[in-house]
């Protein structure tokens, strides 16, 4: 996972009593995932009309709030199979949404390469999963991709394209970390099994 996600506790705990107060206001992990979604749309239209900035600082409060929906879930023990699946499909479209409103409002097209590298990582935890194995391996994340992003945007050439660049191969690179940690685990789980026998 993301060197960031070794914080994850530590977040969870400092936002534990505001997760409540919202879980007791009838808020659930699924509404603001969508929130964020949401967030996402109005910023790729802020781009494409040629509202960077604005879009910038509007797609970063839905990143917020995707940091914000999973510790609502372990707050108030509102996790589920259906939130994890919308919660890394919202995490995809948002960046979708964002980075096509930004190549259309005149950011290169290069800027893609960091939405194709996201969703290469996506697929080989979607793998992982399917035959039961954790992807914790991966040690380049959301929250790091989306540093690399805002960073290319903000820059001129060439060093935008040098950003999305860094950003795609550390998705890869992330890729493989997690397939090769989930076959090291599916190996160690056909060790185990013949030493038990």
């Amino acid at each position: 996972m993301s060197f960031l996600y070794a914080l994850k506790p530590e977040k969870d705990r400092l936002m534990c009593p505001f997760c409540r107060a919202l879980g007791s206001a009838g808020v659930t992990p699924n509404m603001v995932t969508a929130a964020g979604l949401l967030l996402s749309i109005v910023s790729g239209l802020l781009a494409a009309s040629g509202e960077l900035h604005w879009a910038i600082l509007v797609f970063l409060a839905g990143a917020a709030l995707d940091a914000l929906d999973g510790s609502l879930a372990r707050a108030c023990g509102m996790g589920s199979e259906f939130g994890r699946y919308f919660d890394s499909f919202a995490d995809r479209a948002s960046e979708l949404f964002f980075v096509v409103g930004a190549v259309l409002g005149g950011v290169p097209a290069t800027a893609f390469l960091v939405v194709l590298g996201s969703f290469v990582l996506l697929g080989a935890r979607v793998y992982n999963h399917r035959k039961g194995l954790s992807s914790n391996a991966a040690m380049f994340g959301r929250p790091e991709r989306l540093a690399l992003l805002v960073a290319g945007l903000l820059c001129q050439a060439p060093f935008d394209t040098a950003f999305f660049a860094a950003a795609f191969v550390l998705c890869l690179v992330s890729s493989a970390q997690a397939l090769a940690s989930g076959n090291i685990q599916k190996l160690m789980q056909k060790i185990d099994r013949y030493i038990s026998r």
